[in-house]
């Protein structure tokens, strides 16, 4: 009875761990790049085409190739249909499926202890980044890229199926990239391990290949190929771009699996191999470089570390077929407790997520009767809401980013943190009202300058240049 009762314990783990981010998800939605991405998922919709919008605002002067169409064109269908408790459902949806995949492709390294263990810190590592926004898509991608490359490396089979879910993945999220790039680094530990003899190592290497090569089929063409690399301009006036504060708890959780996964190869000496190693070492890279690449390495550090802990729980090591036993039936389960849970939540959403969190919607009965084609230098983390709840409006700055030059940002920067010529970048963009933090610099300083109050709400204030009537628009 113990025995099978310590045998389900770990599936009972993770049934906990979808309910708690499904609960999360039943929240209201207020991550600020939600709104932008509806916007951009209506104007596809208008314009039949995935390719990028002719206008997104008139302050946005750099060509930019929408690297998460596919996702975003779904969710506005949803939101057109559900409306936003549907994008709720959705959501809730997206992140069970991430956790379901890093623990199934765990157990494809462990058992189902190591593989509940690995996957609980994953979705701690993840913490900060599993929101509402299409990457969910790349967190389910890259654990079955890697749960690939890992079978790849112990029987040298190519998986040429990798080649046509890079081409759709490049439609879902910009992290395609990384996908091909471990094909790659899979290619060289493999290479570098002696196992593989030329021929069968070219047909390997050509698997990574034809997954960037395919790429270019993307509608966007070779602007797909230049998206990851767009935001490295503005990836100083971005958060989540920027060097990861390792004291957080999402750091914290990757770096133990890191460490844990490599005390246990020094100790025991089993399991390792050159592509695990290489596979590691970019963890540790991806934990260091930026906030955002802290969940991806995690999910890069998950495997390893579940096979790692399959050395220490297995009496016979990592016997080839043990760490599988059992795989289906779990499986069976928890797809049922996520059809179970979606069930609940398709009645507790419209009563929990209703309405939009974090953003002035007293403030939009004002914003609508503004003419449009009116400039607005709003808060930055109000752009998106801006260009999808009031479309016809220009907002300044939004969390896209990409269209806009780092010129751009850097006036938008200069006039937030109220630099030298400050007042100038906000005359020089002509717009008549501003939508900002009540208690931001910007704000008192434009107050300063004759600016009065149009109204308020949600932490934010309205203001109107000397002169403009709001109501009239002019």
């Amino acid at each position: 009875m113990a025995d099978r009762l310590l045998r389900w314990l770990p599936v009972a783990l993770v049934c906990g761990l979808l309910v708690k981010v499904a609960q999360h998800a039943s929240e209201p939605l207020n991550d600020p790049d939600d709104w932008w991405h509806l916007r951009l998922g209506n104007d596809l919709i208008a314009q039949r085409s995935l390719s990028a919008p002719d206008h997104w605002s008139s302050f946005a002067t750099v060509s930019w190739a929408p690297t998460e169409a596919v996702p975003e064109v779904v969710s506005a269908f949803v939101e057109r249909g559900f409306g936003l408790p549907g994008l709720a459902w959705l959501y809730a949806l997206s992140v069970m499926l991430v956790v379901v995949t890093v623990y199934l492709t765990n157990r494809r390294e462990g058992s189902a202890v190591p593989a509940a263990v690995a996957a609980t810190l994953t979705v701690l590592a993840g913490s900060g980044s599993l929101t509402s926004r299409p990457q969910l898509l790349s967190f389910v991608a890259l654990p079955i890229v890697l749960a690939a490359w890992l079978q790849t490396e112990r029987d040298l089979k190519p998986r040429w199926w990798l080649v046509p879910m890079t081409w759709f993945w490049s439609m879902c999220h910009g992290f395609w990239f990384l996908g091909v790039g471990y094909g790659f680094l899979f290619v060289l530990g493999i290479a570098l391990s002696r196992r593989a003899e030329i021929g069968r190592l070219v047909r390997l290497a050509l698997v990574a290949v034809g997954s960037l090569a395919v790429v270019v089929l993307n509608p966007s063409g070779l602007g797909v190929l230049e998206a990851p690399f767009a935001v490295r301009g503005l990836a100083k006036y971005v958060v989540e771009w920027q060097r990861t504060d390792l004291t957080g708890t999402g750091p914290i959780s990757a770096i133990v699996m890191i460490l844990a996964t490599a005390l246990i190869w020094l100790v025991t000496r089993r399991g390792v191999s050159w592509a695990r190693v290489l596979a590691l070492l970019t963890a540790v890279v991806l934990v260091w470089y930026a906030e955002r690449l802290v969940v991806v390495a995690g999910l890069v550090a998950s495997p390893l570390l579940a096979g790692a802990l399959e050395v220490l729980v297995s009496r016979e090591g990592r016997a080839a077929s043990r760490p599988r036993e059992g795989i289906r039936r779990e499986a069976g389960i928890l797809g049922v407790w996520v059809a179970l849970t979606m069930v609940v939540l398709t009645f507790v959403v419209p009563h929990t997520a209703d309405r939009p969190d974090d953003v002035p919607v007293a403030l939009d009965p004002v914003l609508d009767r503004l003419p449009a084609g009116t400039p607005v230098f709003n808060a930055y983390e109000l752009g998106g809401w801006i260009t999808w709840r009031h479309p016809g409006l220009e907002q300044y700055i939004d969390g896209l980013a990409t269209p806009y030059s780092t010129r751009h940002a850097d006036d938008f920067q200069r006039a937030e943190s109220q630099a030298p010529g400050w007042f100038q970048v906000v005359a020089d963009s002509r717009a008549p009202v501003a939508l900002l933090e009540s208690d931001s610099a910007l704000a008192g300083g434009l107050e300063d300058r004759g600016w009065t109050t149009q109204g308020t709400g949600g932490g934010y204030v309205l203001l109107a240049r000397p002169g403009y009537d709001v109501s009239s628009g002019s």
